[in-house]
């Protein structure tokens, strides 16, 4: 396989856009959930969670939210089951949303929960905040991959480094984007990124 890009999913600014602010709070150990342990069992499907008021309007296939989660709705779930995000590296937490009425919405959406995590960072190359005692990393702002470090199978995994972080093969970006799917965000290798 030739040398792929990795980019990683980030929080869309765009203000139509409507998002969630209540994630960490309506999930039991929510830092499990940005730890890539697996939570199927854990997080019943009658999590529910609403729209921030101060969202727009546009509900997209990739759900933004101030958790760095990574929310899909059905149409987007199909798309990564068809490209291989399936199987024991991956679980779909199905969740409620609701509008900003709180009134729950016919659609139904999926927490992806990414299981594997690759330690790949470029240190010389990405931007982060380690701890000065243990040199664990306490935050990235920008991340170079390094791809050889990367099983060639794996469009989606979670940075071994700081597993919160959840990175994207670009092929994957592409057919992701070619589905007319919304609301997918990433930046590039060493772009600077936030949630």
């Amino acid at each position: 396989m030739s040398e792929m890009a990795y980019q990683v999913f980030s929080i869309n600014s765009d203000p139509r856009l409507a998002y969630l602010e209540d994630v960490s709070a309506n999930v039991p150990d929510y830092m499990q959930l940005t730890d890539g342990v697996r939570l199927k069992g854990t997080i019943p499907e009658s999590t529910t969670f609403t729209l921030s008021e101060e969202g727009g309007d546009m509900l997209c296939d990739f759900v933004e939210n101030t958790s760095g989660t990574l929310i899909v709705s059905t149409r987007a779930r199909e798309a990564l089951e068809a490209e291989g995000i399936t199987g024991d590296d991956f679980e779909y937490l199905p969740v409620t949303l609701k509008d900003k009425r709180g009134r729950a919405l016919k659609s139904r959406f999926y927490i992806v929960n990414p299981l594997q995590k690759v330690e790949c960072m470029d240190r010389e190359r990405s931007k982060f905040s380690a701890s000065a005692r243990t040199d664990e990393i306490l935050s990235v702002r920008r991340l170079v991959v390094r791809q050889e470090q990367v099983p060639a199978e794996l469009k989606l995994f979670r940075l071994g480094e700081w597993p919160r972080v959840i990175v994207i093969r670009s092929d994957l970006v592409q057919r992701l984007q070619e589905a007319q799917l919304i609301g997918l965000f990433v930046v590039g290798p060493g772009e600077k990124f936030t949630w």
